[in-house]
């Protein structure tokens, strides 16, 4: 039966990646929505909120309707937007935390806004288009080489969130060590033709991510109840960000996702 549903995930490889790349914008929204309600949605914050419902549409027209050809060209138009949004958005952040002309690099990088955050959607975005476009080994390499972009954006984002705590507990660099691990191991996957041995042990390393990032979530609703009678949903909402840990666990499904053999393969 495994041996039945792993031909199956790699016959719909690209549908299976799109509907990820989907979910992803859905959820990378709904995280969006709570940070940004911390300010009333102002100014340019409603950009993302705009444009996650539009991704969506776009994947799901590419899901159901990608042999026309107008509808190819708005999922790429729309993919391509998502990049200049994840850039203008850290763009946005980093000038919003420059409250003075003599910034600091901590309060730049550390205080404030999460620099890291936005670009997620330029990330997303490049896998996706990635995903409809390429095929072979081609885009196993490309999608492997976004994934390692992609971990390594979240050890960023891990260190510099929890360098607010000075990481204490010394779990808190926990995510940092894994991640880069992980950083590496899918460098390594999209740069050689891994062998049997490499493989189980790369699949071993986003494994572990995948754990981590449950730990972590485990972790910070702990945190966002401590102290506690009832639940607070301030709390849950701005100081430990919920879904933050489980971008290991997302990155870690795709890993295994991209990984998978294309078509081409399976006859060699």
């Amino acid at each position: 039966m495994i041996r039945r549903f792993y031909q199956i995930a790699i016959r719909y490889k690209t549908s299976l990646l799109l509907g990820m790349m989907g979910i992803n914008f859905l959820l990378t929204g709904v995280d969006v929505f709570i940070a940004h309600s911390q300010n009333n949605f102002f100014r340019w914050e409603l950009i993302p909120l705009i444009y996650t419902p539009l991704a969506v549409l776009a994947i799901l027209g590419q899901l159901f309707l990608g042999t026309n050809k107008g509808v190819k060209r708005v999922f790429q138009g729309v993919m391509w937007l998502g990049v200049v949004v994840g850039v203008l958005g850290t763009f946005f952040h980093l000038s919003g935390n420059a409250t003075f002309s003599r910034e600091s690099l901590f309060r730049l990088l550390v205080e404030g806004s999460p620099v890291a955050a936005p670009i997620a959607f330029a990330g997303i975005s490049s896998y996706a288009l990635v995903s409809e476009h390429y095929r072979g080994t081609e885009r196993r390499s490309k999608l492997l080489m976004l994934v390692a972009l992609g971990f390594l954006g979240a050890v960023v984002a891990a260190f510099l969130d929890h360098a607010r705590l000075a990481f204490i507990p010394v779990y808190t660099l926990i995510p940092i060590v894994s991640g880069s691990l992980a950083t590496i191991a899918c460098f390594y996957a999209a740069y050689y033709q891994v062998n049997t041995m490499e493989s189980c042990i790369y699949l071993s390393i986003v494994t572990l991510n995948l754990f981590v990032g449950l730990l972590g979530f485990g972790f910070h609703v702990w945190g966002d109840l401590a102290g506690t009678q009832s639940i607070v949903w301030a709390r849950i909402m701005y100081r430990n960000p919920l879904l933050g840990p489980l971008l290991f666990s997302n990155l870690a499904f795709l890993g295994g996702l991209s990984l998978l053999p294309e078509n081409d393969e399976m006859f060699v």
